[in-house]
């Protein structure tokens, strides 16, 4: 009598978890920090209205952007020294804001931990891509978002800790722990992985330019990207006018940072559910959906201007990111021709820049008009001009399904 045995599955190796660990502290330290930095350029820093939003629309659009250059440059210099580059930048930002908070000290150091992030986030997911053995990469990769949202939920716990307790100026010390925490998984620890002899090295960036450029003279595609701007100027509103809408107009001593957290939380337990309800809806149409949703989100954060309105408002853009979110990356890759999906993906980038930019923008000057210190305030015009360009971009969207029916066949 014999028996068949079946092979455990190949093991992820250390570089991986490690990696994952590097990925954990960077997200505790951009959460924790990113989720008050608009109160930090406030009430620490002395900028007005109108600077904070160029500041934080600004540092945005140049995180957005970064990983294209500094992508391509750590496939040159390698994972590990790009790690080490990232990290010692983010550490050395993180400790200017916290030691000088002087605003051309802070701006100087704002635009250096949005570069430092363009060596870090390509390097660890191209580390997942690696080190994940064979027919483990969608299991590597969720346990790699896992981290993002543990490290957001970590982040802002200990944000709001030391913002209760002690004071706002000095949640980047926090974040500068994280920092060299990192660096040290980096320096000590981590190796560099092996690429297989199917992953091929990165294009040169002039080259990759010049796809990119091609690809954009696709007046579809190039709609499409502008278009989906909208979704991320929604989303950017929770660090850059959140903040200061709860603290300035409901409770100064709120807790923000945990009300944030309702959305992780929510993604984390309704994901599957809202993927199996839309998977036989059109690309196009869920994120549709997923747009008017976002929209009513706004709208209820300024109708019912309460911590319960907030954490309503929260709850809701979590169920338009779970809408949207996926089935934009898989549109995005219908657009590729074959053997240039990686570029393709690259672009995604986009519409979050474009959306971060206008939305830093934005707020600076719709806070000052109707969310002012002193005297009348207005929060339901604010998030009703919000809720209205969420209406605009999703009737883009719908135009754009309608104009595109027949090709579109991207589920």
């Amino acid at each position: 009598m014999t028996t068949e045995t079946t092979a455990a599955p190949e093991k992820f190796p250390p570089t991986f978890y490690y990696a994952n660990a590097i990925e954990l502290f960077e997200r505790m330290a951009h959460y924790g920090f990113y989720i008050g930095l608009a109160l930090y350029l406030r009430k620490v820093v002395g900028m007005s209205d109108i600077e904070v939003g160029f500041t934080l629309g600004n540092f945005r659009f140049v995180g957005s952007l970064a990983p294209i250059p500094c992508g391509a440059l750590a496939d040159r210099i390698t994972f590990k020294r790009s790690l080490m580059l990232a990290f010692t930048g983010y550490a050395t930002a993180y400790a200017t804001i916290l030691l000088v908070p002087k605003k051309g000290f802070v701006v100087f150091a704002l635009m250096l931990a949005a570069i430092s992030g363009g060596f870090m986030k390509p390097v660890i997911t191209g580390t997942v891509v690696r080190t994940a053995p064979e027919g483990r990469q969608a299991e590597g990769f969720a346990i790699f978002y896992r981290m993002v949202n543990s490290g957001s939920v970590v982040g802002k716990t200990l944000a709001f800790l030391v913002r209760r307790l002690v004071a706002i100026r000095y949640v980047s010390f926090t974040s500068v722990v994280a920092s060299l925490a990192a660096l040290g998984l980096a320096a000590f620890v981590y190796e560099e992985p092996k690429a297989s002899t199917e992953v091929k090295k990165g294009p040169a960036l002039s080259e990759l330019l010049r796809g990119y450029r091609e690809a954009l003279r696709n007046v579809r595609f190039a709609f499409f990207l502008l278009v989906a701007a909208g979704f991320y100027f929604m989303i950017e509103q929770f660090y850059m006018t959140f903040p200061t809408y709860v603290t300035r107009h409901i409770d100064e001593k709120a807790p923000l940072e945990l009300i944030t957290l309702i959305n992780p939380a929510f993604i984390a337990i309704f994901q599957g559910v809202v993927l199996r309800a839309l998977k036989n809806v059109r690309a196009i149409t869920a994120m549709t959906i997923g747009v008017l949703v976002a929209s009513t989100s706004m709208l209820v954060m300024g109708a019912v201007p309460t911590l319960v309105g907030a954490c309503l408002s929260g709850a809701l853009f979590a169920c338009a990111e779970m809408s949207f979110s996926p089935r934009f990356y898989d549109f995005v890759a219908s657009f590729a021709p074959k053997g240039k999906e990686g570029m393709y993906m690259g672009l995604t980038f986009v519409p979050s820049a474009i959306g971060a930019w206008f939305g830093g923008q934005a707020s600076g000057r719709l806070i000052a008009a109707y969310l002012p210190k002193t005297g009348p305030r207005d929060p339901l015009a604010i998030w009703s001009i919000y809720a209205g360009l969420g209406l605009v971009c999703a009737l883009g969207l719908f135009t754009y399904g309608w104009l595109t029916r027949p090709r579109a066949q991207a589920k």
